[in-house]
């Protein structure tokens, strides 16, 4: 499939034609906190033109409030449910991955999660 893998940041991201934004995960506190070498990464993702695909929460974003000023992708892969932050997510697609949670924690959590067709584990919302 011919699809490069760097473990740094090179100085010009245009070559490429998608970035995937997998640095933090549902669990960062705050964006004044971010260490060596990401603070470095993230502001270079948030200028660059080059479309990210963010997996869960964007980097940099609060779970449940979000990040106005962080990553802004083109593209959120939400896994298992959305999270709050979700709703200040402005690109062009949303996807939803990981259709078997069991009733009863979608019922205790009240959760709203669509119907994935067929076989699929995924699904646009």
């Amino acid at each position: 499939m011919d699809i490069s893998v760097t473990t740094s940041l090179p100085p010009d991201l245009t070559p490429y034609s998608c970035i995937v934004d997998a640095i933090f995960g549902f669990s960062f506190k705050g964006s004044g906190n971010i260490r060596a070498p990401f603070d470095t990464i993230i502001p270079a993702l948030v200028n660059t033109s080059v479309p990210i695909a963010s997996v869960d929460v964007p980097s940099g974003w609060e779970v449940e409030s979000g990040n106005s000023s962080g990553i802004q992708p083109d593209i959120l892969i939400s896994l298992t449910a959305p999270k709050l932050c979700a709703k200040h997510f402005t690109g062009r697609h949303h996807w939803l991955g990981g259709r078997f949670v069991p009733p009863a924690l979608a019922e205790k959590y009240q959760l709203n999660l669509p119907e994935y067709p067929g076989s699929d584990q995924i699904v646009i919302i």
